[in-house]
């Protein structure tokens, strides 16, 4: 698509942008905490007579919060799903509902005003298929971040990361490596934060990847922090993420009652 369409991303003054950019379609991601700006969002594009796609955890975790201001809500990963909803505009120049009921992974307004679910996407698989980030696209600075893997073997009910990516799957080491070295060479990046759930899942994958980090001549150019559980962090785990580079574990405190741990 990117030879063929022309994709602007902002975080702020979406009216001015919308004025500016003039866009065919906005799409909006958001959590739970930042949802009702979606749906202020939502509402300044269809002052312009825009279609709103909203995607992310919160819309996938309440898909029925979907407003009349959203055309279209994507439900779980949206590689796939968001490709489809642009092939369908861009050979009908609009949301088709006939259409719609086509597409994998989303909710969509039927003729009757109610919101109406399509069959369940499947999970994308093998995550190295996809391509690395568009980070043209944003301004990156010396400290970013990037994923290593999607979902966590954890149920916990106070967090939606079992619901939304359903199970855990890695990318290779080799392609995380590639991604790091993406990010020092063109970006002179200096710091990244995975935003993995867990970064200690697979011991023989990280030392895979500091063996890589070495052949490329990556090791100790980068530092790294990352989210860990008290019951994994282990004398050979922490050993081995300081080896790689990270300076920094975030640690949650779950729960203060032992009966509950």
């Amino acid at each position: 698509f990117r030879e063929n369409i022309e994709f602007k991303v902002t975080e702020n003054n979406i009216e001015q942008e919308i004025i500016n950019f003039k866009p065919d379609i906005v799409g909006i991601s958001s959590v739970s905490q930042n949802y009702n700006k979606a749906i202020a969002y939502a509402k300044i594009a269809k002052r312009y007579e825009l279609p709103v796609i909203c995607g992310g955890v919160h819309i996938s975790m309440m898909p029925f919060s979907l407003t009349s201001d959203m055309d279209v809500g994507v439900i779980g990963e949206g590689e796939q799903t968001i490709c489809d909803l642009l092939e369908l505009f861009i050979r009908e120049s609009k949301f088709v509902r006939d259409d719609l009921q086509k597409i994998k992974g989303i909710i969509y307004w039927d003729d009757d005003g109610r919101v109406t679910f399509t069959n369940k996407r499947e999970l994308m698989y093998p995550l190295n298929k996809l391509p690395v980030p568009a980070r043209d696209l944003f301004n990156i600075r010396p400290i970013t971040y990037m994923f290593t893997t999607r979902g966590c073997p954890y149920r916990c009910s106070f967090c939606a990361s079992s619901r939304f990516w359903n199970k855990v799957r890695f990318f290779s080491a080799e392609y995380t490596v590639n991604e790091i070295q993406h990010l020092v060479d063109e970006y002179n990046v200096k710091c990244i934060d995975f935003y993995d759930d867990l970064v200690s899942l697979d011991v023989n994958r990280i030392k895979e990847i500091i063996d890589l980090l070495k052949v490329k001549n990556i090791l100790g150019k980068v530092n790294f922090s990352g989210a860990i559980r008290a019951n994994l962090a282990n004398d050979e785990v922490i050993g081995l993420l300081k080896k790689m580079g990270f300076k920094s574990l975030g640690m949650g405190l779950e729960s203060g009652c032992n009966d509950t741990l």
